[in-house]
């Protein structure tokens, strides 16, 4: 029976691809007068938040708290999006399931992005961002943290479920222990999750009938 419930953040809850690419590009165009590539933006996605910083920008400055300044005051005009039915399923379960996120994203964008969007982020036991963890996905340790404060409520690794978008989120969440589904908003990783077998769903309708209604992972 599952009693939580964690999160990936971007492209999972969100549409971040979509924003920040818009962001990159411009960012890039007007502050360092030069062109960056989809393909170089693909590279750098997922890495921890000054990691993917320094991936996309260091060839024009190595002084993170500068590109930090100029990617939110970019970011802020491009604001996240969330999926659709994300956010009303967690209303709407949340005296169900214990609610978290695990996410590679710092906690300064991941915080201003809720409250521009204005969810409440007490809908969630625990917000964990690459602030909090030495490691990240797909190191399965970047579970830890949140799996402590899950357990205090008596939960164990087999009453957990973690969703998410991409290969690094269930190499991750599996080999920890937890269960996972896959969400394919588009079409990026469909091909890996039928390859190796792994479950998954279009958008948070199907999250609802696999998890609610069919009654999965019991």
């Amino acid at each position: 029976m599952i009693k939580a419930i964690i999160f990936d953040y971007d492209d999972t809850l969100v549409q971040t691809r979509k924003a920040r690419y818009n962001t990159i590009y411009k960012l890039t165009k007007e502050i360092f007068n030069a062109n960056i590539t989809e393909k170089e933006i693909d590279e750098a996605w997922g890495l921890p938040a000054e990691d993917f910083l320094l991936k996309l920008f260091g060839r024009f400055s190595s002084d993170i708290h500068y590109l930090w300044s100029v990617y939110i005051e970019f970011s802020k005009k491009d604001l996240n999006v969330p999926h659709l039915h994300a956010f009303d399923f967690i209303r709407k379960y949340q005296d169900s399931f214990q609610f978290g996120i695990v996410t590679s994203s710092s906690e300064k964008v991941v915080i201003r992005e809720l409250n521009e969007i204005e969810i409440n982020t007490n809908l969630f036991l625990k917000i964990q961002t690459s602030d909090h963890t030495s490691v990240h996905k797909p190191n399965p340790e970047v579970f830890e943290p949140i799996f402590e404060l899950l357990k205090n409520d008596n939960i164990n690794k087999n009453e957990i479920v973690y969703i998410g978008d991409s290969p690094a989120d269930y190499e991750s969440s599996s080999q920890f222990g937890f269960h996972f589904l896959g969400i394919a908003h588009d079409n990026r990783h469909i091909r890996y999750f039928q390859k190796e077998k792994i479950t998954f769903v279009r958008d948070f309708f199907e999250v609802e009938k696999y998890l609610i209604h069919e009654n999965n992972f019991r």
